[in-house]
């Protein structure tokens, strides 16, 4: 019998069920129980001289972490984990991104972080980077960065719950298309979502990178 053109039509990555049940347990867990740490070893990025940033930027990347392996088991698609938007802040470019087991101190809590490109892009928490930019105008990336202010000073928490109906809480990639939808009035996804048992539809990297109309700016892999 042959696909109902109604199914044919839905804009979802459907993860089949019997396979994958174990994953959402995995994903949920990796991204709880892992407790902050930092490499001593760790080295802070350094971007060329050659590659001029703006606000509005999307940067990817993808680590060794359990929160990223539990993330690339999943998303099949994706050669990242983890994204943010870059902005430009008293002169230093920052990246807003969603992030939990980061913290400081054992008190904070899992949030939405501003913290500068080079720490985002840590040796011990990407071994591959991208860069990334919409066609968007000057003034586009000036409401960008004023709304990306705005949500910083909410201080809103990371939402382990990954309910994209929610917008009090954010995790990475919902809180980049978030920003984009709200300001732009841009679906940066398309539509894309994943489904997973025990969840409600996803937002992953891919479902960003996908967009034909996102343009490569930079890229590096760490050597191991």
């Amino acid at each position: 019998m042959e696909n109902s053109p109604l199914k044919a039509r839905r804009n979802h990555t459907k993860v089949e069920t019997a396979s994958w049940l174990f994953l959402p347990l995995f994903f949920m867990a990796s991204l709880v129980i892992v407790g902050c740490h930092r490499d001593s070893r760790a080295v802070e990025f350094v971007l060329s001289d050659t590659v001029h940033l703006q606000s509005g930027d999307i940067v990817f990347r993808l680590g060794e972490s359990k929160e990223s392996r539990a993330v690339s088991t999943v998303d099949r698609k994706g050669e990242y984990s983890h994204v943010g938007m870059v902005m430009n802040v008293n002169g230093r470019w920052m990246v807003l991104h969603a992030v939990p087991n980061e913290h400081d101190s054992k008190q904070e809590k899992d949030s939405v972080k501003l913290e500068p490109l080079g720490r985002f892009f840590r040796s011990d928490r990407a071994v591959k980077g991208g860069i990334y930019r919409f066609p968007v105008t000057p003034e586009d990336t000036f409401r960008l960065l004023q709304k990306g202010q705005q949500l910083y000073a909410r201080h809103p928490l990371f939402d382990g719950q990954f309910d994209c109906e929610d917008t009090t809480e954010f995790y990475c990639s919902e809180l980049v298309y978030f920003l984009f939808l709200n300001t732009l009035n841009m679906d940066i996804t398309e539509g894309r979502r994943h489904q997973l048992p025990l969840f409600p539809d996803l937002i992953f990297c891919s479902d960003i990178i996908q967009n034909p109309k996102l343009e490569e700016i930079y890229t590096f892999i760490l050597d191991q």
